[in-house]
Order: C-alpha cells, then structure tokens, then sequence
C-alpha cells in the first residue's frame, strides 16, 4: 500500500485513556458530590428537592452508560467476513445510496469516475457504514453554508482503488485534527466519538485505509483507499 499524508495516525492509547479518565472522572466526582449532598440533606429536603437530586443522578448515571455503549460499539462492529465485488458495481450502490441522504437538502453533488475495470474484497455492509458516516460529517459541516458541495471522486483500479470524499465546509483545527480518530474524542454535542475510530477500524479489517485532511482553501477531504485484483467475470454482489 503507497504511503499518504493524510492517513489516519497511529492510535495514542495515552490520549485514548486520558479523554477516558476525564468523561468517567468528571461524571463520577458529579455523582459522588450530588450523592454526599443529598445524604447530608435528605431529611431537610422536600419532596420536589429530592427528586430534583435523584433526577440529576440519574442524568450522570445515564452519561456513564453512554461513555460504556460507546466503547461496546467499537467490538460491536466488523469486516472481517469479506466477498469480491466488481468496483464498478459498489460504486453504482454507493452513488445511490449517498444520493438518498442528499435529497431534499439542496447540496450539490459532483462526481467523477476514474477507476480501472478491476474488483475489491470488501463487507459492502461495512464499507457503506464508513461512507455514510463520512457523508453525515460532511453534511454537519455544511450546515448553514450558503453554497454547500460535496465531491466524490475514484481512481486507480490496478492494485488499490481511491475513493475521496470532499466538502466546503470550514474544515477542521489542527487541534481538531489531531485527534480526529481518538476513540470517544468529540467536539460535537450528543456524539460518541467513536465514528472515526471505528470507520478505520473496518477499512483496517479490510486491508484498506482512511486518511481526513483540510484541503484549501476551505473544506475538508476523506481520503478511503481499497485493495484491487484484476476483473473477474464471476465475481457475485458483496452482502
């Protein structure tokens, strides 16, 4: 496999444990705060003051289950189960598929094909899970744009098959993109943090990449790369 730039980097289990060792230390300190007070405090409390405390511990409760789903999701996932599939067959569905999430929102979709006649080994299962999730970032990203586009791009197809996806949106910091791929790392409300992570995962699983950069002068670039083996004309749709 050709080296990229903006592939994904190396997992950092320091920063992995350490966003882990903040959301369960900041829920567990709120919880035993909030427990100390409602203990030392009950018989003074009236009826509606319990319950407000009891409500708020079930909220921190609630946010420690989330932090623990989320870790499940990343096992919960795989791609190990692979069939061939001719590129050109995964493309069309692919196409289709993103089109779907792109009606009625008024984003411009450009598309260009580029790719030798070749096949890939994939979990199309698996793979439509990362591009969807690469095209929901996107489309989070051009929230409010007055211009919004989305390109989709592939080439290559003699012994690996590039798929780029790109928007106008603001892009990312560098501090942002740094930890892109950190397990629960998130800088969006209401998200795991976990997407990114498990999207290289699956592409790992099957012997492909992803790599996420700023492309200027505004915007962002997911870069998914597969392996190839020449056409074969049994080659059966993935599942």
């Amino acid at each position: 496999m050709r080296t990229r730039k903006n592939q994904a980097p190396e997992v950092d289990l320091e920063l992995v444990l350490s966003v882990l060792r903040h959301q369960l230390g900041n829920s567990v300190n709120a919880l035993k705060i909030t427990l100390d007070v409602l203990r030392e405090s009950f018989d003074a409390f009236e009826e509606t003051k319990k319950k407000e405390y009891l409500q708020r511990l079930a909220q921190l409760v609630n946010r420690q289950q989330e932090t623990v789903q989320a870790l499940k999701s990343y096992s919960m996932f795989a791609a190990r189960e692979r069939r061939p599939m001719a590129f050109s067959a995964f493309w069309t569905q692919l196409l289709a598929l993103i089109s779907q999430r792109l009606e009625d929102r008024q984003i411009k979709l450009v598309t260009r094909y580029e790719t030798m006649p070749c096949t890939v080994l994939i979990n199309q299962a698996a793979l439509n899970k990362v591009f969807l999730g690469v095209v929901e970032n996107a489309l989070e990203a051009l929230s409010g744009h007055g211009a919004p586009e989305i390109e989709i791009y592939t080439g290559g197809g003699t012994s690996q098959v590039d798929i780029v996806v790109r928007d106008n949106g603001p892009g990312s910091t560098v501090a942002e993109m740094d930890t892109l791929f950190t397990p629960l790392f998130t800088t969006k409300p209401g998200k795991s943090g976990m997407g990114l992570a498990i999207a290289r995962k699956l592409m790992a699983e099957m012997g492909g990449g992803i790599g996420i950069r700023n492309r200027p002068p505004a915007g962002a670039e997911v870069s998914i790369w597969l392996k190839a083996s020449a056409p074969e004309a049994s080659v059966k749709p993935a599942t």
